[in-house]
């Protein structure tokens, strides 16, 4: 009975302290369960935050543009000015405010330049061992963060409820989620990298590092590698690997770029052949394309030599991102190079052509153009240089606004002389090889430049005259005629001769002159017909003269003078000589045939008796 009771009364103690522990722990199962559920619902949260960033990635969202737009360097400045005047005003509380939001304005900047980087190395195919660093370095920035440091005086402001506190405490708080979401961010990107970037073989495995790994890894040459890397920081693979480029490239240029230049000249040739014979073709147009391209193809081939020797060479990843853009403006400066000798060499090889065909178009118009065409794709190279520095071009030509006045000013006799230049292309006063005379100076026209021309004179020393002061002044063409050079002369006949013996000279001569096939008469020298009215006649516009007189001119001192005046044919100078050296055989002769005598300088006395 006792027994019984005693156990009574335990069931009396003990059955409520057991249902009590029941309830305790199913409380604290429900507890672990809620906690478990609020890591799993972050744990996701933070999965489709890195699959969204790997998706702005992919849409390459992270641009030099986004990053502009976030204004990172402008919100630091103002931080840190606030807090040079709150450390001088003795406001730490307000100090160590702002020094937590600088440092998560840091790491933030810091980690949307890491995936801007991801994106350029996308770009240019970069190895999976280059996002490996890039990631590896951020994540170490992350985890060395000093945001540690602002512990003591968060747990002394949490329960603060003054503003300054309140925002120390956020300002706190979101530094370490933004850390710990970054780190996840970057773990998963460095563990998921095929879900922005496709693996390739022959870039990630079977790529220049695994060659030089491949040659060092051979026993003999193993040791000599450890030292050449200890001390000049280059292994024997490296040295083998740059030197077997340097061979391959090379042979490329011997062998396969020739042939490959010399098929598409064949290509070009055979299509510029339709209907006509190969002895037609002008030898240097066989050379056309060897000519255009060859040596820039050459030096393309040596500088992409040269860049992947860059690559194994150096291990500094800021030194290769500050040589890049230097050695992209080389291959568009051998790319514009290649289209200016393309122009040049079709200009050499057709305005030949052109210029028969079309005798209006003057060939110091398509050098000048072709001129302006170099200007424009050497400026074209600077502004991609720029562009590839990161230099802001819309901030240039803004500035450009500003200082135009000075630049026109100082550039002021530059843009008159070139305004000069297209002046005289346009005015057709000149061109190249005329004989002109234009401010005492006397000589041929050697070359039309953008600010001055040069002539070369008769004594064969050259001049520079500015463009300006040509298209201003008299300028002199005897080049600008078609038919006609002038022939003047007076032929003194003696007193004694017969006066019928002259006109019968007179009129053998203006007879001779009629005929002669290289003197300019009505007959010989017909240039088209003119129209019922012209404001300018065509002979006169293009110099045709074909003038003819032969007269009795005048009763001089001591002769009886016949005028003669024509004009040769040809305007050269030198058959101009020939011709007038002809005519004046043929004179002689015909004074001789009409029993007269060439008269000269003398004096009768005649004394009365």
């Amino acid at each position: 009975m006792k027994a019984l009771n005693f156990l009574k009364i335990l069931a009396v103690f003990f059955i409520p302290i057991l249902v009590f522990s029941q309830d305790i722990s199913e409380k604290n199962l429900d507890n672990k369960d809620i906690k478990s559920s609020i890591v799993e619902q972050k744990l996701l949260r933070q999965v489709e935050i890195a699959k969204k960033t790997i998706n702005n990635i992919n849409n390459e969202l992270y641009t030099k543009k986004y990053i502009e737009n976030l204004d990172f360097d402008k919100k630091i400045s103002f931080l840190l000015s606030r807090i040079n005047i709150n450390t001088r005003e003795h406001n730490d509380l307000a100090v160590k405010r702002d020094e937590i939001k600088v440092l998560k304005l840091k790491e933030e900047r810091y980690f949307i330049h890491t995936l801007k980087e991801i994106i350029d190395a996308k770009k240019s195919f970069k190895d999976k061992e280059y996002f490996f660093t890039l990631l590896k370095s951020n994540i170490k920035l992350l985890n060395d963060s000093s945001y540690e440091k602002f512990k003591k005086e968060y747990n002394q402001e949490k329960d603060n409820k003054n503003k300054i506190s309140e925002e120390l405490v956020q300002n706190y708080l979101n530094l370490i989620n933004q850390n710990n979401e970054q780190l996840f961010i970057l773990r998963y990107m460095h563990e998921n990298m095929n879900e922005y970037r496709t693996s390739n073989f022959f870039i990630d495995e079977f790529n220049l590092q695994y060659l030089i790994k491949e040659r060092d890894s051979i026993p003999f040459l193993s040791n000599i590698s450890q030292i050449t890397s200890y001390y000049l920081k280059f292994s024997i693979g490296e040295l083998l690997l740059i030197l077997s480029i340097i061979l391959f490239f090379r042979l490329m240029n011997k062998t396969v770029i020739l042939v490959l230049i010399s098929f598409i000249n064949k290509l070009f040739i055979r299509s510029y052949l339709k209907g006509k014979k190969e002895e037609d073709l002008d030898s240097d147009l066989k050379t056309y394309i060897k000519k255009s391209i060859g040596r820039p193809l050459i030096f393309t081939l040596y500088l992409l030599s040269i860049h992947i020797s860059l690559y194994i060479l150096l291990k500094d990843n800021k030194l290769i991102n500050e040589i890049t853009p230097w050695i992209n403006t080389i291959y568009m400066a051998i790319f514009t190079w290649a289209v200016y000798a393309l122009l040049s060499n079709s200009i050499s090889n057709f305005a030949q052509h052109l210029v028969e065909k079309y005798p209006n178009v003057r060939r110091e118009m398509i050098v000048f153009i072709l001129r302006i065409i170099k200007i424009v794709l050497i400026l074209l190279v600077v502004l991609f240089l720029f562009t590839q520095l990161g230099i802001d071009i819309k901030a240039i030509a803004a500035s450009l606004g500003v200082g135009g006045i000075a630049i026109a000013l100082a550039s002021k006799d530059t843009l008159t002389n070139f305004f000069g230049s297209l002046s005289i292309m346009t005015d057709n006063s000149f061109s190249q090889g005329d004989w002109i005379i234009a401010n005492g100076v006397e000589g041929t026209v050697v070359d039309i430049r953008m600010r001055t021309t040069r002539i070369r004179t008769f004594d064969n020393a050259m001049i520079t005259v500015p463009n300006s002061e040509l298209a201003n002044s008299n300028i002199k063409n005897y080049s600008k005629r078609k038919i006609g050079r002038r022939i003047k002369m007076k032929i003194g006949i003696t007193y004694e001769s017969k006066m019928d013996d002259i006109l019968n000279l007179k009129k053998d001569i203006l007879n001779m002159l009629e005929n002669h096939p290289k003197i300019a008469t009505e007959k010989n020298s017909a240039y088209g017909k003119s129209k019922k009215f012209e404001a300018i006649k065509r002979e006169d516009l293009q110099g045709v003269k074909k003038t003819l007189l032969v007269y009795i001119d005048e009763y001089d001192a001591s002769s009886i003078n016949i005028l003669i005046y024509c004009f040769s044919r040809s305007p050269i100078w030198e058959d101009w000589l020939s011709v007038k050296e002809d005519v004046l055989i043929k004179i002689n002769e015909l004074v001789l045939k009409n029993n007269c005598e060439f008269a000269y300088p003398t004096q009768t006395l005649v004394v009365k008796k």
